[in-house]
């Protein structure tokens, strides 16, 4: 007997958009089976989980896989794009699924996987999937420069300032922007990130929450610090 599995995934960029939620997802997945006469096994579901990560290394779709290895299965998608992160991943995974038997149905794309030109198809349509989440990607950068230039709060309050009175706006905190200066100059010196971190301790100049200096903490503040000069 064949299983019917079905997969939906949003990021959390994605997850305030209703026409990719996770319920309009589903929705599609069981008009397209109630349409074909199809007993929709299970869906799987990946909220908040970027398309990025390859479909074995997400909480649900690593459920997926091991499903699909138990007997001849049928997996369903809104879209192709919530499956594969690349085209070499899309490429990979297409003929992984061939040779266990998966067939694989992307309903926004049609796609007739059972055929070599449809299984070309796929591996096109992925092409484009790709280059949409490169453009998404840059869109947000690009907003996130904007709001930093305008001095505007972009998720928790970022090392080196605190929130003002309106909540909305960010006010430079003169401690932590000294504390900044010195990361810069230190850095400038030839110092280690890890040298940094234990300059900045041996010195007790305190994080933003408390805890202890790490090298990745002191790499990102100073990633959003030259990204603030240049916008």
């Amino acid at each position: 007997m064949t299983k019917a599995y079905g997969y939906v995934r949003v990021s959390t960029e994605e997850q305030a958009d209703s026409g990719l939620g996770l319920e309009a997802q589903r929705q599609r997945i069981q008009a397209y089976c109630t349409l074909k006469g199809i007993e929709l096994t299970q869906v799987f579901e990946d909220a908040g989980v970027s398309g990025g990560k390859p479909l074995s290394s997400r909480p649900a779709g690593a459920k997926l896989l091991a499903a699909t290895k138990k007997g001849k299965t049928i997996v369903i998608v809104a879209k192709l794009d919530r499956l594969f992160r690349s085209v070499a991943d899309a490429a990979n995974s297409i003929n992984d699924f061939d040779k266990k038997g998966i067939e694989l149905v992307a309903i926004s794309e049609g796609f007739d996987m059972s055929s070599p030109y449809g299984r070309a198809m796929c591996q096109m349509a992925s092409v484009f999937a790709e280059l949409e989440r490169n453009m998404i990607a840059e869109r947000t950068r690009t907003a996130l420069r904007v709001k930093i230039g305008k001095g505007e709060r972009c998720g928790k309050v970022r090392y080196g300032y605190d929130l003002a009175a309106d909540g909305k706006h960010l006010v430079e905190n003169a401690a932590e922007q000294e504390g900044i200066a010195l990361m810069r100059s230190l850095r400038d010196s030839g110092m280690t990130l890890e040298a940094v971190a234990a300059e900045l301790t041996a010195r007790n100049i305190a994080t933003k929450e408390g805890g202890a200096w790490l090298p990745t903490t002191i790499w990102t503040i100073l990633k959003r610090s030259a990204v603030a000069v240049a916008a």
